[in-house]
């Protein structure tokens, strides 16, 4: 038995810390080169077909949101920062990679005892 909670743990550790890892460039979670987002007027991302109406301005209240290598992709509705409207003369940049179009999940309820509590093990007619 207790060679199996110390391979449980040990198991358990080396997910944990496999999946706190967000720096790795493959993730998707950071811009491997110079990257265009799509965004809304306050900075917030949108999906990138809402801005391909023109290259460079957006159409229809999207812009163009220029990031650096190296800065994290937001998620879609979450704001970009360390970037730019306006992109950095003589630049290329590409477009987000598609494994970053990610909307991050609310927290899910999922109920609990609430007032139905009061109810269980009595008798109600």
């Amino acid at each position: 038995m207790a060679f199996d909670l110390k391979w449980t743990t040990a198991m358990a550790a080396a997910l944990l810390a496999s999946g706190c890892n967000r720096s790795n460039a493959d993730d998707g979670w950071t811009a491997e080169q110079d990257t265009a987002i799509c965004t809304d007027a306050q900075g917030k991302r949108l999906p990138d077909d809402r801005c391909r109406q023109t290259r460079m301005g957006g159409g229809g209240g999207a812009f163009w949101y220029f990031l650096g290598r190296g800065r994290p992709i937001p998620f879609y509705g979450e704001r970009a920062t360390g970037g730019s409207f306006r992109p950095a003369s003589g630049a290329r940049y590409a477009v987000a990679p598609a494994r970053s179009a990610m909307t991050r999940a609310a927290a899910v309820s999922r109920g609990g005892f609430g007032t139905s509590a009061s109810r269980f093990g009595s008798i109600h007619a």
